[in-house]
């Protein structure tokens, strides 16, 4: 069967180069199709249940809504555990999935679920959200400025920009930052209603209809429809103090027994960006996307546009950092390539230097192919796995290819040769490439999220194998039979062969001397590394950005922290050329912990400092990858540290301004980006029905932490909310009629 198929492919050649061109057509077709990441996008084997309701305690909250969901959830088959996180106003329930479960089965069986509960949970909570989807990943951020325009028309700009950029193909959300709305919040003194002796719900009732607008009637004409009404919307505190009320045939200003104040919301966020005040959207982009081509499209639509007197700043542009990730891998890879030809070409011959400069790409583009039609995109990870298969891919062609020279010198002819040289060692070839392979399937068997995130290293490596065994089979025998010649013989080895006999012969006549010499120095050569090596998960790598956050006390208001965000922005601004800092931008109602959980609360910040470009600091990054790779930009090569030294130097300035004290802070740190999906090197669970017990855990163990050594920064996902005053009748209270409602 072999031989016939490379019978084939030897005497049609026109059909040989055909699928040869149309297979190199499809590859490049297909690289620029296939989404390109730093890491690959997993799927989350779990499922999460995601629930507000406002004003409610976190006791109340777990009494009324998570306990009834989680009783009907945790008996799914499929589900193998439940966790909840309850905060006030909102919670979140995650259902771990057994390893064969179905994920959409159990999904629509949640579905049911809570269905079937919903008529016990309170009528004004809002519907359950249920995801069982992978994250989606934050592109870019958008930060909209103006000095002249005023923030309410911000608002309106920030969401018709909003609008334009869902519209962008695989833009899973944007998230605004900056647009809180400030209502009015009326405290009323009961002591002087009581004292112009009127109701409070008469109060009330007719307060409610300060701010309604009234309906009076509509015009009707043939080219348009009006509605007419009153518009009694008090747009200022002091004018809506001095509405007077009519309550009881009593005219009594507001003002008379409340107190008027605007407030933001409690889930309200303010943006921040270089000291200024301003309106940031956060761009998300679906996970089977391309952020190349996502970002290039943004890009477009913030060119567009045009409005006078706002600019528009992009940060935290994650596709300069795929792009400088993705040049370094494939530098090297090119490197390789070239380096293997010009040894190739010294020592064997330059027609065979050429045939396998030819036959690496075109196991390439089979490789990109493969990866097009299966959906795993183009990342480091993957692109390792290619890095490493360079040498088998190589051996694969010089083995063959050299065979067949051989046969040529022989005074078989080129064709003869061809199908000689390549039958010779089909078997050889397979059999080496095979237990290559199965030297990776361990890799493929790795369970949990470590499986997940290296899979891909020995998918890309064995579909560039099994690419290479094809390409040496299929292609490679035309090749040779085209470009080898009688008169292109190979380097002699005579003078190395010689050298390498004597010392064979030297080791054999002394060989008990050199057994027993390896048997002792190999061993402890090994023991002594293992001793003296250390476990790392992942080398720490160069970031672009650099985050401060801070959690304050519990009744510190937005616009507090935003004045703590503004003024830490303000100082990084001052030391800029110390930190390299490009950009600062902040939000102030929303940080990520040092355990990457999101949290939306009126005390916390986040302060996030876009670094300078690295500049380049080695041979290759200088005068080979700017060459060889297709994503390469000179421009903003400034900065001289790595993201780890800027961050041990900005704690170290952290402690000397003293913020943490001076806000009275009761966390202050510099969280650093980490590879791919890793959120914190360790977690630690504190479980207690008494959370007066767990929070004094915590707070015991990250006594304990702050005098490790080693421990760059820590924190916890505590989220404080205000206290709640629980009020119980007794049974005087309830003999007086008094109920709790």
């Amino acid at each position: 069967m072999f031989e016939r198929v490379l019978n084939f492919f030897i005497d049609n050649y026109k059909i040989n180069y055909i699928l040869f061109f149309l297979l190199f057509a499809m590859g490049v077709y297909a690289y620029t199709q296939i989404p390109k990441e730093i890491s690959p996008s997993i799927e989350p084997n779990s499922i999460t249940i995601r629930g507000s309701y406002n004003g409610a305690s976190v006791d109340t909250l777990n009494n009324m809504a998570v306990q009834e969901i989680e009783d009907e959830v945790k008996n799914i088959v499929g589900v193998d555990s439940v966790t909840f996180v309850v905060s006030p106003g909102r919670f979140a329930i995650i259902l771990e999935l057994k390893k064969d479960a179905d994920k959409t089965d159990i999904i629509s069986k949640t579905e049911d679920a809570i269905s079937l509960i919903k008529v016990n949970l309170p009528s004004d909570m809002d519907d359950p959200i249920i995801r069982g989807v992978a994250h989606s990943r934050s592109i870019m951020h958008v930060s909209m400025l103006s000095d002249n325009v005023p923030r309410n028309k911000l608002k309106e700009l920030s969401k018709k920009f909003k609008s334009k950029l869902l519209s962008i193909k695989d833009v899973s959300d944007v998230t605004i930052f900056g647009d809180s709305e400030l209502f009015y919040e009326v405290l009323i003194d009961e002591k002087k209603v009581n004292a112009y002796n009127i109701s409070l719900n008469e109060v009330l009732r007719v307060f409610s209809e300060v701010s309604y607008i009234f309906p009076l009637g509509e015009i009707e004409n043939l080219k348009q429809q009006y509605y007419i009404s009153t518009h009694n919307d008090k747009r200022q505190a002091k004018e809506l103090e001095n509405t007077i009320l009519n309550i009881n045939d009593q005219r009594i200003e507001l003002k008379e027994i409340a107190k008027v104040s605007k407030k933001y919301e409690d889930a309200s966020t303010l943006a921040s960006m270089n000291g200024k005040n301003s309106i940031t959207l956060a761009v998300s982009q679906n996970p089977k996307g391309d952020a190349l081509k996502i970002s290039k499209n943004i890009k477009k639509v913030i060119s567009e546009m045009k409005v006078k007197d706002v600019s528009f700043d992009i940060r935290l542009d994650r596709s300069t950092v795929i792009k400088d990730r993705l040049n370094i891998v494939i530098s090297n890879i090119m490197l390789g390539v070239i380096l293997i030809t010009v040894l190739t070409a010294i020592l064997i011959n330059i027609r065979i230097a050429f045939i396998i400069a030819l036959g690496i790409p075109t196991s390439f583009v089979m490789g990109a192919i493969y990866f097009y039609f299966t959906g795993y995109s183009i990342n480091v990870n993957s692109l390792i796995g290619v890095l490493i298969a360079i040498g088998i891919i190589v051996d694969d062609a010089i083995v063959v290819s050299e065979n067949i020279q051989q046969y040529i010198e022989k005074g078989f002819s080129p064709r003869e040769a061809a199908f000689l040289g390549t039958k010779e060692m089909a078997k050889p070839v397979t059999i080496a490439s095979l237990t290559t392979l199965f030297s990776f399937i361990p890799l493929l068997m790795l369970s949990g999220r470590l499986g997940e995130i290296i899979q891909l290293i020995p998918i890309a490596f064995s579909a560039l194998v099994i690419a290479s065994l094809i390409e040496s089979f299929i292609f490679l025998p035309i090749h040779a039979s085209h470009t080898l010649s009688a008169k292109s013989r190979t380097l002699s080895w005579n003078r190395v062969n010689a050298l390498y006999l004597r010392v064979l012969k030297q080791l054999v006549k002394y060989q008990k001397t050199f057994l027993l010499t390896f048997v002792i120095i190999v061993p402890a050569l090994i023991y002594y590394g293992v001793q003296n090596s250390k476990f790392q998960m992942f080398q720490p790598f160069d970031s672009s950005s650099i985050n401060i956050t801070f959690k304050a006390k519990p009744t510190t208001t937005l616009e507090e922290s935003l004045e703590i965000v503004q003024t830490l922005e303000k100082s990084i601004l001052k030391d800029r050329d110390r930190f390299f800092a490009k950009h600062v931008s902040s939000t102030a109602g929303y940080r990520r912990s040092a355990t990457g959980s999101a949290e939306l609360y009126p005390y916390v910040g986040y302060i996030a400092i876009e670094l300078q470009k690295v500049q380049t600091s080695n041979f290759v990054d200088k005068y080979i990858t700017p060459y060889l790779t297709f994503y390469y930009d000179p421009t903003g090569r400034v900065r001289d540290k790595s993201s780890q030294e800027i961050s041990q130097d900005l704690r170290a300035w952290l402690k000397e301004q003293n913020y943490k004290q001076k806000f009275k802070l009761s966390n202050l740190m510099v969280v650093e980006n980490k590879m791919g999906h890793t959120k914190a090197d360790i977690r630690i669970g504190v479980i207690s029905e008494d959370y007066q017990k767990a929070i004094k855990a915590i707070r015991d163990i990250k006594e304990i932490f702050s005098k490790i050594d080693g421990i760059k920064y820590f924190g916890d996902n505590v989220k404080t909310g205000a206290d709640e005053i629980k009020l119980k009748l007794n049974a005087y209270g309830e003999d007086l009629g008094i109920t709790e409602s």
